[in-house]
Protein backbone atom coordinates (compact mmCIF):
# COMPACT_ATOMS: atom_id res chain seq x y z
CA UNK A 1 0.00 0.00 0.00
CA UNK A 2 2.86 2.37 0.86
CA UNK A 3 4.53 1.77 -2.52
CA UNK A 4 1.28 2.28 -4.38
CA UNK A 5 0.56 5.48 -2.50
CA UNK A 6 4.04 6.85 -3.18
CA UNK A 7 3.71 5.97 -6.86
CA UNK A 8 0.33 7.71 -6.99
CA UNK A 9 1.69 10.78 -5.24
CA UNK A 10 4.68 10.92 -7.57
CA UNK A 11 2.41 10.59 -10.62
CA UNK A 12 0.06 13.28 -9.28
CA UNK A 13 3.01 15.56 -8.60
CA UNK A 14 4.35 15.09 -12.10
CA UNK A 15 0.92 15.80 -13.57
CA UNK A 16 0.56 18.96 -11.50
CA UNK A 17 4.04 20.09 -12.51
CA UNK A 18 3.24 19.48 -16.17
CA UNK A 19 -0.04 21.38 -15.87
CA UNK A 20 1.71 24.26 -14.13
CA UNK A 21 4.41 24.35 -16.81
CA UNK A 22 1.78 24.30 -19.57
CA UNK A 23 -0.17 27.12 -17.91
CA UNK A 24 2.99 29.23 -17.62
CA UNK A 25 3.77 28.54 -21.27
CA UNK A 26 0.25 29.49 -22.37
CA UNK A 27 0.31 32.77 -20.43
CA UNK A 28 3.34 33.85 -22.45
CA UNK A 29 1.47 33.30 -25.71
CA UNK A 30 -0.81 35.82 -27.44
CA UNK A 31 -4.34 36.64 -26.38
CA UNK A 32 -7.09 36.25 -28.92
CA UNK A 33 -9.74 33.92 -30.31
CA UNK A 34 -9.81 30.59 -32.14
CA UNK A 35 -12.52 31.46 -34.63
CA UNK A 36 -13.33 28.33 -36.64
CA UNK A 37 -12.50 25.24 -34.61
CA UNK A 38 -9.75 22.80 -35.51
CA UNK A 39 -9.04 20.33 -38.29
CA UNK A 40 -6.54 17.68 -39.35
CA UNK A 41 -5.66 15.92 -42.56
CA UNK A 42 -3.42 14.00 -44.95
CA UNK A 43 -2.30 11.40 -42.37
CA UNK A 44 1.05 9.65 -42.86
CA UNK A 45 2.51 6.79 -40.79
CA UNK A 46 4.60 9.28 -38.81
CA UNK A 47 2.60 12.49 -39.06
CA UNK A 48 -0.50 14.51 -39.78
CA UNK A 49 -1.45 18.11 -40.58
CA UNK A 50 -3.27 20.03 -37.82
CA UNK A 51 -5.08 23.32 -38.48
CA UNK A 52 -6.76 26.20 -36.71
CA UNK A 53 -7.53 29.89 -37.18
CA UNK A 54 -6.51 32.42 -34.53
CA UNK A 55 -7.03 36.18 -34.43
CA UNK A 56 -5.18 38.19 -31.81
CA UNK A 57 -2.34 40.69 -31.41
CA UNK A 58 0.97 39.04 -32.14
CA UNK A 59 -0.66 35.80 -33.27
CA UNK A 60 1.70 33.60 -31.24
CA UNK A 61 0.08 30.29 -30.22
CA UNK A 62 1.13 26.87 -29.03
CA UNK A 63 0.05 23.40 -30.09
CA UNK A 64 0.07 19.91 -28.60
CA UNK A 65 -0.54 16.40 -29.90
CA UNK A 66 -1.15 13.74 -27.26
CA UNK A 67 -2.08 10.09 -26.91
CA UNK A 68 -4.84 10.90 -24.42
CA UNK A 69 -7.61 13.47 -24.23
CA UNK A 70 -6.30 14.89 -20.94
CA UNK A 71 -2.95 15.64 -22.61
CA UNK A 72 -0.97 13.92 -19.87
CA UNK A 73 0.95 11.95 -22.55
CA UNK A 74 2.06 14.62 -24.99
CA UNK A 75 3.75 13.21 -28.10
CA UNK A 76 4.71 16.50 -29.80
CA UNK A 77 4.32 20.20 -29.05
CA UNK A 78 5.51 23.51 -30.42
CA UNK A 79 4.64 27.10 -31.29
CA UNK A 80 3.33 28.81 -34.39
CA UNK A 81 2.25 32.23 -35.62
CA UNK A 82 -1.08 33.28 -37.11
CA UNK A 83 -0.69 35.93 -39.80
CA UNK A 84 -3.10 37.97 -41.92
CA UNK A 85 -0.97 36.86 -44.90
CA UNK A 86 -2.65 33.43 -44.55
CA UNK A 87 -6.00 34.78 -43.33
CA UNK A 88 -4.88 33.93 -39.76
CA UNK A 89 -4.96 30.21 -40.62
CA UNK A 90 -2.27 28.07 -38.95
CA UNK A 91 -1.13 24.67 -40.25
CA UNK A 92 1.42 22.42 -38.59
CA UNK A 93 2.92 19.36 -40.28
CA UNK A 94 3.40 17.29 -37.13
CA UNK A 95 5.99 14.53 -37.48
CA UNK A 96 7.57 11.98 -35.12
CA UNK A 97 4.27 10.25 -34.32
CA UNK A 98 3.70 6.52 -34.08
CA UNK A 99 2.02 4.74 -37.03
CA UNK A 100 -1.56 3.50 -36.92
CA UNK A 101 -2.47 5.35 -33.74
CA UNK A 102 -5.23 7.71 -32.70
CA UNK A 103 -4.23 11.09 -31.28
CA UNK A 104 -5.75 14.18 -29.71
CA UNK A 105 -4.57 17.69 -30.51
CA UNK A 106 -5.28 21.28 -29.53
CA UNK A 107 -3.90 24.80 -29.78
CA UNK A 108 -3.09 27.09 -26.84
CA UNK A 109 -3.21 30.84 -26.24
CA UNK A 110 -3.09 33.15 -23.26
CA UNK A 111 -6.88 33.46 -23.58
CA UNK A 112 -7.42 29.71 -23.32
CA UNK A 113 -7.20 26.55 -25.46
CA UNK A 114 -8.92 25.72 -28.70
CA UNK A 115 -11.35 22.86 -29.06
CA UNK A 116 -9.72 19.44 -28.81
CA UNK A 117 -9.52 17.59 -32.11
CA UNK A 118 -9.25 13.88 -32.80
CA UNK A 119 -7.07 12.48 -35.53
CA UNK A 120 -4.95 9.47 -36.42
CA UNK A 121 -1.88 8.37 -38.32
CA UNK A 122 -1.88 5.81 -41.12
CA UNK A 123 -0.48 2.35 -40.47
CA UNK A 124 3.05 1.83 -41.82
CA UNK A 125 2.45 -1.85 -42.54
CA UNK A 126 -0.49 -4.20 -42.37
CA UNK A 127 -3.78 -2.41 -41.90
CA UNK A 128 -6.77 -4.66 -41.33
CA UNK A 129 -9.32 -2.19 -42.61
CA UNK A 130 -9.89 1.36 -43.81
CA UNK A 131 -13.24 3.15 -43.71
CA UNK A 132 -13.58 6.39 -45.66
CA UNK A 133 -16.48 8.81 -45.83
CA UNK A 134 -16.93 10.38 -49.28
CA UNK A 135 -18.47 13.84 -49.76
CA UNK A 136 -19.00 16.26 -52.62
CA UNK A 137 -20.98 19.32 -53.67
CA UNK A 138 -21.85 21.16 -50.48
CA UNK A 139 -23.70 24.34 -51.44
CA UNK A 140 -24.37 26.38 -48.28
CA UNK A 141 -27.53 28.07 -49.52
CA UNK A 142 -29.32 24.91 -50.65
CA UNK A 143 -29.51 23.39 -47.18
CA UNK A 144 -28.00 22.00 -44.03
CA UNK A 145 -24.87 19.88 -43.91
CA UNK A 146 -26.52 16.83 -42.30
CA UNK A 147 -24.07 14.50 -44.04
CA UNK A 148 -21.11 16.09 -42.26
CA UNK A 149 -22.72 15.89 -38.83
CA UNK A 150 -23.79 12.28 -39.29
CA UNK A 151 -20.33 11.15 -40.37
CA UNK A 152 -18.64 13.11 -37.56
CA UNK A 153 -20.58 11.11 -34.98
CA UNK A 154 -19.52 7.71 -36.37
CA UNK A 155 -16.67 5.91 -34.63
CA UNK A 156 -15.87 3.64 -37.58
CA UNK A 157 -14.79 6.29 -40.09
CA UNK A 158 -11.01 6.65 -40.35
CA UNK A 159 -10.75 9.33 -43.02
CA UNK A 160 -13.06 11.90 -44.64
CA UNK A 161 -12.48 12.39 -48.38
CA UNK A 162 -14.03 15.38 -50.14
CA UNK A 163 -13.93 15.11 -53.93
CA UNK A 164 -14.72 18.75 -54.59
CA UNK A 165 -17.19 21.62 -54.74
CA UNK A 166 -16.52 22.15 -51.05
CA UNK A 167 -17.65 25.77 -51.52
CA UNK A 168 -19.44 27.58 -54.36
CA UNK A 169 -18.25 30.83 -55.87
CA UNK A 170 -21.58 32.32 -57.00
CA UNK A 171 -23.13 35.44 -55.51
CA UNK A 172 -26.35 35.47 -53.54
CA UNK A 173 -29.54 34.58 -55.49
CA UNK A 174 -27.56 33.04 -58.37
CA UNK A 175 -27.30 29.35 -57.38
CA UNK A 176 -29.49 28.88 -55.41
CA UNK A 177 -31.84 31.61 -56.51
CA UNK A 178 -33.74 33.65 -53.96
CA UNK A 179 -36.72 31.29 -53.73
CA UNK A 180 -34.50 28.21 -53.37
CA UNK A 181 -32.22 29.66 -50.67
CA UNK A 182 -32.92 28.12 -47.26
CA UNK A 183 -33.79 30.81 -44.70
CA UNK A 184 -30.76 31.74 -42.64
CA UNK A 185 -28.27 30.12 -45.04
CA UNK A 186 -26.91 33.39 -46.40
CA UNK A 187 -23.44 33.63 -47.91
CA UNK A 188 -20.81 36.36 -47.72
CA UNK A 189 -19.70 38.25 -49.63
CA UNK A 190 -22.94 38.97 -51.46
CA UNK A 191 -21.30 39.10 -54.88
CA UNK A 192 -19.48 36.37 -56.78
CA UNK A 193 -16.05 35.72 -55.28
CA UNK A 194 -13.14 36.72 -57.52
CA UNK A 195 -10.31 38.11 -55.38
CA UNK A 196 -8.38 36.63 -52.47
CA UNK A 197 -10.34 38.36 -49.71
CA UNK A 198 -13.60 37.28 -51.39
CA UNK A 199 -12.54 33.63 -51.21
CA UNK A 200 -11.41 34.07 -47.61
CA UNK A 201 -14.83 35.47 -46.62
CA UNK A 202 -16.64 32.59 -48.32
CA UNK A 203 -14.52 29.97 -46.51
CA UNK A 204 -15.18 31.74 -43.21
CA UNK A 205 -18.95 31.55 -43.75
CA UNK A 206 -18.87 27.86 -44.68
CA UNK A 207 -16.68 26.99 -41.70
CA UNK A 208 -19.05 28.68 -39.28
CA UNK A 209 -21.40 25.77 -39.97
CA UNK A 210 -21.49 23.52 -36.86
CA UNK A 211 -21.73 20.25 -38.80
CA UNK A 212 -18.71 21.08 -40.93
CA UNK A 213 -16.79 22.13 -37.82
CA UNK A 214 -17.74 18.84 -36.15
CA UNK A 215 -16.48 16.77 -39.08
CA UNK A 216 -13.18 18.63 -39.25
CA UNK A 217 -12.71 18.28 -35.50
CA UNK A 218 -13.50 14.55 -35.43
CA UNK A 219 -11.87 13.11 -38.58
CA UNK A 220 -8.67 13.64 -40.54
CA UNK A 221 -9.48 14.82 -44.06
CA UNK A 222 -8.07 14.30 -47.55
CA UNK A 223 -9.55 16.86 -49.93
CA UNK A 224 -9.27 17.90 -53.57
CA UNK A 225 -10.96 20.74 -55.41
CA UNK A 226 -13.40 20.63 -58.28
CA UNK A 227 -14.44 23.73 -60.20
CA UNK A 228 -16.49 25.78 -57.72
CA UNK A 229 -13.58 26.24 -55.33
CA UNK A 230 -12.06 28.00 -58.37
CA UNK A 231 -14.92 28.99 -60.68
CA UNK A 232 -17.52 27.05 -62.68
CA UNK A 233 -16.29 24.82 -65.52
CA UNK A 234 -12.63 25.60 -65.00
CA UNK A 235 -10.10 24.17 -67.41
CA UNK A 236 -6.36 24.71 -67.88
CA UNK A 237 -6.57 28.20 -69.40
CA UNK A 238 -9.99 29.54 -68.51
CA UNK A 239 -13.49 28.89 -67.20
CA UNK A 240 -17.10 29.33 -68.22
CA UNK A 241 -17.67 31.55 -65.18
CA UNK A 242 -14.73 33.88 -65.65
CA UNK A 243 -15.01 36.98 -67.79
CA UNK A 244 -11.61 38.63 -68.00
CA UNK A 245 -12.99 41.95 -69.25
CA UNK A 246 -14.46 42.78 -65.84
CA UNK A 247 -13.09 40.07 -63.52
CA UNK A 248 -9.42 40.50 -64.34
CA UNK A 249 -6.75 37.94 -65.13
CA UNK A 250 -7.77 34.27 -64.96
CA UNK A 251 -4.26 33.44 -63.71
CA UNK A 252 -4.66 35.92 -60.84
CA UNK A 253 -8.05 34.44 -59.94
CA UNK A 254 -6.67 30.89 -59.85
CA UNK A 255 -3.78 32.09 -57.69
CA UNK A 256 -6.22 33.69 -55.25
CA UNK A 257 -8.57 30.71 -55.17
CA UNK A 258 -5.80 28.16 -54.70
CA UNK A 259 -4.10 30.19 -51.96
CA UNK A 260 -7.36 30.47 -50.04
CA UNK A 261 -7.94 26.74 -50.47
CA UNK A 262 -4.50 25.75 -49.20
CA UNK A 263 -4.78 28.21 -46.31
CA UNK A 264 -8.15 26.88 -45.08
CA UNK A 265 -7.78 23.17 -45.87
CA UNK A 266 -5.85 20.81 -43.51
CA UNK A 267 -3.55 19.49 -46.24
CA UNK A 268 0.12 19.97 -47.10
CA UNK A 269 1.03 22.91 -49.26
CA UNK A 270 2.50 22.05 -52.68
CA UNK A 271 6.25 21.60 -52.66
CA UNK A 272 6.47 22.83 -56.24
CA UNK A 273 5.43 26.17 -57.66
CA UNK A 274 1.90 26.47 -58.98
CA UNK A 275 -1.34 24.92 -57.82
CA UNK A 276 -0.46 21.21 -57.86
CA UNK A 277 -2.93 19.33 -55.68
CA UNK A 278 -2.57 15.72 -56.90
CA UNK A 279 -0.83 13.43 -54.40
CA UNK A 280 -1.13 10.00 -52.73
CA UNK A 281 -1.48 8.59 -49.22
CA UNK A 282 -0.73 5.00 -48.18
CA UNK A 283 -2.75 2.97 -45.68
CA UNK A 284 -0.26 0.27 -44.75
CA UNK A 285 -0.29 -2.77 -47.03
CA UNK A 286 -4.03 -2.44 -47.59
CA UNK A 287 -4.52 0.58 -49.85
CA UNK A 288 -3.07 3.55 -51.64
CA UNK A 289 -5.31 6.61 -51.85
CA UNK A 290 -4.55 8.54 -55.04
CA UNK A 291 -5.99 12.06 -55.21
CA UNK A 292 -6.16 13.50 -58.73
CA UNK A 293 -6.76 16.91 -60.30
CA UNK A 294 -9.10 16.36 -63.24
CA UNK A 295 -10.33 19.93 -63.09
CA UNK A 296 -7.53 22.39 -63.75
CA UNK A 297 -3.87 21.52 -64.08
CA UNK A 298 -4.05 19.48 -67.31
CA UNK A 299 -7.65 19.69 -68.53
CA UNK A 300 -8.43 20.67 -72.09
CA UNK A 301 -11.51 22.83 -72.53
CA UNK A 302 -14.84 21.05 -72.27
CA UNK A 303 -16.85 20.41 -75.41
CA UNK A 304 -20.21 22.17 -75.44
CA UNK A 305 -22.87 20.32 -77.43
CA UNK A 306 -24.90 23.51 -77.67
CA UNK A 307 -22.30 25.19 -79.86
CA UNK A 308 -20.64 22.36 -81.79
CA UNK A 309 -23.29 19.68 -82.36
CA UNK A 310 -26.87 20.76 -81.62
CA UNK A 311 -26.92 23.49 -84.32
CA UNK A 312 -25.79 21.00 -86.96
CA UNK A 313 -28.40 18.46 -85.86
CA UNK A 314 -31.06 21.14 -86.12
CA UNK A 315 -30.32 21.69 -89.80
CA UNK A 316 -33.17 20.33 -91.86
CA UNK A 317 -32.46 17.22 -93.89
CA UNK A 318 -29.13 16.48 -92.27
CA UNK A 319 -28.18 12.88 -91.53
CA UNK A 320 -28.05 12.91 -87.73
CA UNK A 321 -26.17 9.61 -87.48
CA UNK A 322 -23.47 10.81 -89.90
CA UNK A 323 -23.13 14.12 -88.07
CA UNK A 324 -22.76 12.29 -84.75
CA UNK A 325 -20.16 9.93 -86.24
CA UNK A 326 -18.12 12.87 -87.58
CA UNK A 327 -18.35 14.62 -84.21
CA UNK A 328 -17.09 11.53 -82.42
CA UNK A 329 -14.30 10.81 -84.90
CA UNK A 330 -12.98 14.35 -85.31
CA UNK A 331 -13.51 15.91 -81.90
CA UNK A 332 -14.74 13.64 -79.11
CA UNK A 333 -12.30 10.75 -79.71
CA UNK A 334 -9.29 12.98 -80.36
CA UNK A 335 -6.41 11.09 -78.66
CA UNK A 336 -4.71 14.36 -77.76
CA UNK A 337 -7.56 15.55 -75.55
CA UNK A 338 -6.63 15.20 -71.90
CA UNK A 339 -8.22 15.58 -68.50
CA UNK A 340 -5.06 15.06 -66.43
CA UNK A 341 -2.21 16.31 -68.60
CA UNK A 342 0.80 14.24 -69.62
CA UNK A 343 2.77 14.79 -66.40
CA UNK A 344 -0.09 13.73 -64.15
CA UNK A 345 -0.90 10.72 -66.36
CA UNK A 346 2.69 9.49 -65.98
CA UNK A 347 2.62 10.14 -62.25
CA UNK A 348 -0.64 8.19 -61.91
CA UNK A 349 0.71 5.15 -63.75
CA UNK A 350 3.78 5.15 -61.52
CA UNK A 351 1.68 5.54 -58.37
CA UNK A 352 -0.49 2.58 -59.39
CA UNK A 353 2.52 0.42 -60.25
CA UNK A 354 4.24 1.22 -56.95
CA UNK A 355 1.09 0.25 -55.09
CA UNK A 356 0.77 -3.02 -57.01
CA UNK A 357 4.43 -3.84 -56.41
CA UNK A 358 3.87 -3.29 -52.71
CA UNK A 359 1.00 -5.82 -52.96
CA UNK A 360 -1.54 -3.34 -51.63
CA UNK A 361 -4.99 -4.78 -52.21
CA UNK A 362 -6.77 -1.57 -53.17
CA UNK A 363 -5.94 1.44 -55.31
CA UNK A 364 -8.48 4.12 -54.36
CA UNK A 365 -8.60 6.85 -57.01
CA UNK A 366 -10.33 9.91 -55.53
CA UNK A 367 -11.12 12.53 -58.16
CA UNK A 368 -13.77 14.96 -59.23
CA UNK A 369 -15.95 13.76 -62.11
CA UNK A 370 -17.85 10.60 -63.05
CA UNK A 371 -15.83 8.01 -64.94
CA UNK A 372 -18.52 5.48 -65.87
CA UNK A 373 -20.26 5.91 -69.21
CA UNK A 374 -23.56 7.79 -69.00
CA UNK A 375 -26.14 7.86 -71.77
CA UNK A 376 -29.27 10.00 -71.55
CA UNK A 377 -32.35 7.86 -71.26
CA UNK A 378 -35.11 8.25 -73.86
CA UNK A 379 -38.37 9.33 -72.26
CA UNK A 380 -36.85 11.54 -69.58
CA UNK A 381 -38.86 14.54 -70.75
CA UNK A 382 -42.07 12.97 -69.46
CA UNK A 383 -40.79 13.64 -65.95
CA UNK A 384 -40.69 17.39 -66.54
CA UNK A 385 -43.32 19.34 -64.60
CA UNK A 386 -45.74 21.64 -66.42
CA UNK A 387 -43.87 24.59 -64.92
CA UNK A 388 -40.55 23.64 -66.56
CA UNK A 389 -39.01 26.50 -68.50
CA UNK A 390 -38.52 26.44 -72.26
CA UNK A 391 -34.76 26.29 -71.74
CA UNK A 392 -35.04 23.24 -69.50
CA UNK A 393 -37.31 21.49 -72.01
CA UNK A 394 -34.86 22.21 -74.82
CA UNK A 395 -31.93 20.90 -72.79
CA UNK A 396 -33.69 17.64 -71.86
CA UNK A 397 -34.87 17.12 -75.44
CA UNK A 398 -31.33 17.66 -76.70
CA UNK A 399 -30.04 15.16 -74.16
CA UNK A 400 -32.52 12.55 -75.37
CA UNK A 401 -31.49 13.14 -78.99
CA UNK A 402 -27.81 12.89 -78.15
CA UNK A 403 -28.41 9.67 -76.22
CA UNK A 404 -30.31 8.16 -79.15
CA UNK A 405 -27.17 8.76 -81.25
CA UNK A 406 -24.99 6.83 -78.79
CA UNK A 407 -23.24 9.88 -77.34
CA UNK A 408 -22.68 10.57 -73.63
CA UNK A 409 -24.65 13.46 -72.17
CA UNK A 410 -22.10 14.92 -69.75
CA UNK A 411 -19.14 16.45 -71.62
CA UNK A 412 -17.76 17.83 -68.33
CA UNK A 413 -17.05 14.30 -67.06
CA UNK A 414 -14.71 11.57 -68.32
CA UNK A 415 -17.36 10.92 -70.99
CA UNK A 416 -16.15 14.08 -72.72
CA UNK A 417 -12.59 12.73 -72.82
CA UNK A 418 -12.91 9.07 -73.92
CA UNK A 419 -9.32 8.64 -75.09
CA UNK A 420 -8.00 9.96 -71.77
CA UNK A 421 -10.38 7.65 -69.93
CA UNK A 422 -9.15 4.66 -71.95
CA UNK A 423 -5.55 5.50 -71.06
CA UNK A 424 -6.42 5.67 -67.36
CA UNK A 425 -8.33 2.38 -67.47
CA UNK A 426 -5.47 0.71 -69.33
CA UNK A 427 -3.18 1.92 -66.53
CA UNK A 428 -5.55 0.37 -63.98
CA UNK A 429 -5.49 -2.97 -65.83
CA UNK A 430 -1.71 -2.99 -66.15
CA UNK A 431 -0.68 -1.39 -62.87
CA UNK A 432 -3.36 -1.94 -60.23
CA UNK A 433 -4.68 -4.87 -58.24
CA UNK A 434 -8.18 -3.60 -57.45
CA UNK A 435 -9.01 -0.05 -58.56
CA UNK A 436 -11.91 1.85 -57.00
CA UNK A 437 -12.84 5.28 -58.36
CA UNK A 438 -14.44 7.88 -56.08
CA UNK A 439 -16.18 10.82 -57.72
CA UNK A 440 -18.57 13.70 -57.09
CA UNK A 441 -19.69 16.66 -59.24
CA UNK A 442 -23.02 15.36 -60.59
CA UNK A 443 -25.05 15.80 -57.34
CA UNK A 444 -26.49 12.29 -57.66
CA UNK A 445 -25.21 8.90 -56.47
CA UNK A 446 -23.98 6.38 -59.06
CA UNK A 447 -22.33 2.98 -58.72
CA UNK A 448 -20.62 1.90 -61.94
CA UNK A 449 -18.87 -1.26 -63.08
CA UNK A 450 -16.23 0.05 -65.49
CA UNK A 451 -15.01 -2.45 -68.08
CA UNK A 452 -11.45 -2.58 -69.35
CA UNK A 453 -11.11 -0.95 -72.80
CA UNK A 454 -10.33 -4.33 -74.34
CA UNK A 455 -13.08 -6.13 -72.43
CA UNK A 456 -12.73 -9.40 -70.56
CA UNK A 457 -12.63 -7.93 -67.01
CA UNK A 458 -13.41 -4.85 -65.00
CA UNK A 459 -10.77 -2.15 -64.93
CA UNK A 460 -12.39 -0.49 -61.90
CA UNK A 461 -15.55 -0.02 -59.93
CA UNK A 462 -16.86 3.46 -59.16
CA UNK A 463 -18.70 5.05 -56.24
CA UNK A 464 -19.80 8.54 -57.26
CA UNK A 465 -21.14 9.67 -53.95
CA UNK A 466 -23.90 12.17 -54.51
CA UNK A 467 -23.97 15.63 -52.93
CA UNK A 468 -24.18 17.06 -49.44
CA UNK A 469 -26.80 19.67 -50.44
CA UNK A 470 -26.62 20.58 -54.14
CA UNK A 471 -29.75 19.40 -56.03
CA UNK A 472 -29.65 16.70 -58.68
CA UNK A 473 -31.98 15.38 -61.35
CA UNK A 474 -34.93 15.60 -58.99
CA UNK A 475 -34.76 19.39 -59.36
CA UNK A 476 -35.70 19.36 -63.07
CA UNK A 477 -37.25 15.89 -63.52
CA UNK A 478 -39.58 16.38 -60.57
CA UNK A 479 -42.72 14.80 -62.05
CA UNK A 480 -41.72 11.22 -61.25
CA UNK A 481 -42.84 8.56 -58.81
CA UNK A 482 -40.24 7.02 -56.44
CA UNK A 483 -37.82 4.88 -58.41
CA UNK A 484 -39.02 5.94 -61.88
CA UNK A 485 -36.05 8.16 -62.72
CA UNK A 486 -33.61 5.53 -61.50
CA UNK A 487 -35.23 2.72 -63.49
CA UNK A 488 -35.21 4.80 -66.67
CA UNK A 489 -31.53 5.69 -66.37
CA UNK A 490 -30.43 2.17 -65.46
CA UNK A 491 -32.22 0.83 -68.52
CA UNK A 492 -30.07 3.03 -70.75
CA UNK A 493 -26.75 2.31 -69.00
CA UNK A 494 -25.83 -1.38 -68.62
CA UNK A 495 -22.64 -0.51 -66.72
CA UNK A 496 -24.69 1.24 -64.04
CA UNK A 497 -25.21 -1.07 -61.05
CA UNK A 498 -27.32 1.35 -58.99
CA UNK A 499 -28.20 5.02 -58.67
CA UNK A 500 -30.15 7.47 -56.50
CA UNK A 501 -31.47 10.53 -58.35
CA UNK A 502 -33.51 11.86 -55.45
CA UNK A 503 -31.65 12.36 -52.18
CA UNK A 504 -28.62 14.09 -50.70
CA UNK A 505 -26.04 12.33 -48.52
CA UNK A 506 -22.59 10.75 -48.42
CA UNK A 507 -20.82 7.47 -49.04
CA UNK A 508 -19.03 5.27 -46.50
CA UNK A 509 -16.71 2.58 -47.87
CA UNK A 510 -14.94 -0.03 -45.74
CA UNK A 511 -11.96 -1.72 -47.37
CA UNK A 512 -10.46 -5.00 -46.19
CA UNK A 513 -8.11 -7.48 -47.83
CA UNK A 514 -11.07 -9.36 -49.30
CA UNK A 515 -13.83 -6.86 -50.06
CA UNK A 516 -15.15 -3.32 -50.26
CA UNK A 517 -18.38 -2.82 -48.31
CA UNK A 518 -20.12 0.44 -49.22
CA UNK A 519 -23.04 2.47 -47.89
CA UNK A 520 -25.03 5.32 -49.37
CA UNK A 521 -26.30 7.33 -46.40
CA UNK A 522 -29.13 9.62 -47.55
CA UNK A 523 -31.36 12.30 -46.03
CA UNK A 524 -34.90 13.12 -47.07
CA UNK A 525 -34.76 16.88 -46.53
CA UNK A 526 -31.67 19.06 -46.30
CA UNK A 527 -33.84 22.18 -46.15
CA UNK A 528 -34.90 21.27 -42.62
CA UNK A 529 -32.48 22.01 -39.77
CA UNK A 530 -33.40 18.61 -38.32
CA UNK A 531 -31.60 15.79 -40.06
CA UNK A 532 -34.14 13.08 -39.26
CA UNK A 533 -33.30 9.42 -39.67
CA UNK A 534 -30.91 8.64 -42.49
CA UNK A 535 -31.67 5.84 -44.95
CA UNK A 536 -28.77 3.47 -45.61
CA UNK A 537 -28.36 1.38 -48.78
CA UNK A 538 -25.56 -1.20 -48.72
CA UNK A 539 -23.40 -2.68 -51.47
CA UNK A 540 -20.30 -4.85 -51.71
CA UNK A 541 -17.58 -5.87 -54.15
CA UNK A 542 -14.95 -8.56 -53.82
CA UNK A 543 -11.21 -8.07 -54.26
CA UNK A 544 -8.99 -10.31 -56.38
CA UNK A 545 -5.28 -11.03 -56.09
CA UNK A 546 -4.38 -9.00 -59.17
CA UNK A 547 -7.12 -9.30 -61.79
CA UNK A 548 -9.33 -6.39 -60.85
CA UNK A 549 -12.31 -5.99 -58.54
CA UNK A 550 -15.52 -7.90 -58.80
CA UNK A 551 -18.63 -5.95 -59.78
CA UNK A 552 -20.94 -4.27 -57.30
CA UNK A 553 -23.40 -6.53 -55.51
CA UNK A 554 -26.57 -4.54 -54.87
Amino acid sequence: MLTSRRTLLAFSGAALAAASSRQAWAQNLSRGMFTHGVASGDPLPDGVIIWTRFIGPGGRIGWEVAEDESFSQVAQRGEASASPVDDFCVKIDVRGLAPGRRYFYRFLSASGPSLTGRTRTAPAQGGESLTVAVFSCSNFGFGYFHAYGHAAARDDIDLAIHTGDYIYEYGRTTYPNESETVPGRIIDPAAEIVRLNDYYQRYAIYHADPDLQALRQAKPMAVIWDDHELTNDTWREGAQNHQAEFEGSFTDRIAAASKAYFDWMPIRRPTQSGARIYRSLDWGDLARIILLDTRHIGRDQQIDYRSVLIPRLAEGGADAAAIAADFRRILLDDPNRTLLGADQERWLSEALAQSKNRSQTWQIIAQQVIMGEQMYAPGASRFLPESASAGTRQWIAAGEQIGSLGLPWNMDSWGGYPAARARLLDACVANANNAVVLAGDSHNCWLNNIAAPGGGRLAAIEFAGGSVTSPGFERSLSNAQPGEREALVRGANPNLAWCDLSKRGYGALRFTSTACEAEWVAFDDVRSPLAGTASVTRFSAEASDASGPGGWNT
